[in-house]
């Protein structure tokens, strides 16, 4: 069995509320977990402040009380405050403890007034954070991290990494069959600006949109149809280390580069003395079937 989880970043005060809609209602229809990252503050071209609210946001309002999504918080207000030594931008890599404390408790709080109920998740934006960043959420109390491939091991606050965006999903899922041995885990993250349909006009550095929101359901028909593939909330995965299953990146095994390059964008949760046998049996049957994976859904 393989699970999926979804994670959809960057809904906020200012966000396209009609293309959010319209994944929240193709999640809840096929009775999807989805755990949807929210900024909890906006800054307008003044400096002013922009709060995520029930007139702005009544959608995740909703669907956070019917149960249809988890709500992580993302940051704060998406601001530039630095940049990671690789150059990527960061709102916390870098900065001092008692900021990020301050950041982060203050749009804890705005979420948690807002939604009615206790945020367990946190989603750096830009997938960026430090050790600093981690000390100060498991002082405010949070549950676990989830940002990108790359992530920084944490004691007692799990993080779960995303491994694949919407674009490449199916080929990672279809990827991860030949490796069932090693209970994998694919946890994919998208944008509303992924989507032909978002209102607002790509920055120059952003990537073009590469979908239609109609193509959503398609993908997630096939998910919920297919007898081997498990949808799992991003929380309940979070427990699931906490209460010891072990989460590995294949990437960091020490086993030839070669045999890396066989395994899909996957999580592994097996024990230790299963990961690197299940990964050469996983090359060895993908390499026999000779690319030939697993029966398309009946219907």
């Amino acid at each position: 069995m393989i699970s999926v989880c979804f994670r959809l970043d960057d809904p906020s005060p200012v966000g396209d509320k009609e293309v959010e809609r319209n994944i929240l209602d193709i999640f809840a229809r096929r009775d999807i977990p989805l755990c949807v990252a929210a900024i909890p503050f906006a800054r307008t071209d003044d400096g002013g402040a922009i709060l995520l609210s029930r007139q702005n946001a009544s959608h995740l309002v909703d669907a956070s009380r019917e149960g249809t999504i988890e709500i992580a918080q993302h940051g704060h207000s998406q601001i530039r405050r630095g940049t990671t030594d690789r150059g990527v931008p960061s709102e916390f890599f870098g900065v001092p403890f008692d900021e990020q404390s301050r950041l982060i408790a203050e749009g804890n709080a705005h979420l948690a007034a807002l939604f009615g109920r206790r945020i367990k998740g946190f989603v750096p934006p830009w997938n960026t954070y430090d050790h600093s960043t981690l000390r100060a959420l498991a002082l405010a109390g949070f549950e676990f991290l989830s940002a990108g491939p790359e992530f920084i091991e944490s004691d007692p606050l799990p993080v779960v990494p995303a491994t694949c965006s919407l674009h490449n999903a199916r080929q990672a899922v279809e990827g991860a069959w030949y490796f069932q041995a090693l209970a994998p885990l694919v946890v994919v993250v998208f944008h509303p600006d992924d989507f032909h349909e978002f209102k607002l006009q790509p920055l120059p550095d952003d990537p073009r949109p590469l979908r239609a929101c109609r193509n959503l359901k398609p993908c997630s028909d096939w998910i919920k149809d297919s007898a081997w593939i498990r949808t799992e909330a991003l929380g309940s995965i979070a427990e699931s280390v906490r209460n010891g299953t072990p989460l590995c990146n294949p990437n960091g095994l020490k086993l030839p580069d070669r045999v890396k390059a066989l395994v899909p964008l996957i999580l592994t949760r097996s024990g230790e003395w299963v990961t690197g046998p299940g990964i050469v049996w996983g090359a060895i049957r993908r390499h026999w079937l000779n690319g030939r994976g697993p029966a398309p859904p009946d219907h």
